[in-house]
């Protein structure tokens, strides 16, 4: 579950922003948006796009919280 949440994060990043302008629908459009998705599955980029995005939090909670 844990691995899905990290290599998933771009994608679901990319579909949020698609609804304010951002992603798929931002001026470089599906190819802008198919990058964030690719980046995405690597661990610090993932970070990185939920720190923009503002989740960075929910993020380590997510992560760190089935540890406790």
């Amino acid at each position: 579950m844990l691995l899905g949440v990290w290599l998933t994060g771009g994608l679901f990043m990319a579909l949020s922003a698609t609804v304010s302008g951002g992603g798929f629908a931002g001026p470089d459009g599906v190819r802008g948006g198919l990058l964030m998705v690719v980046l995405g599955a690597l661990p610090p980029i993932t970070f990185m796009e939920a720190t923009y995005d503002g989740g960075g939090l929910a993020l380590l909670v997510v992560t760190f919280g089935p540890l406790l």
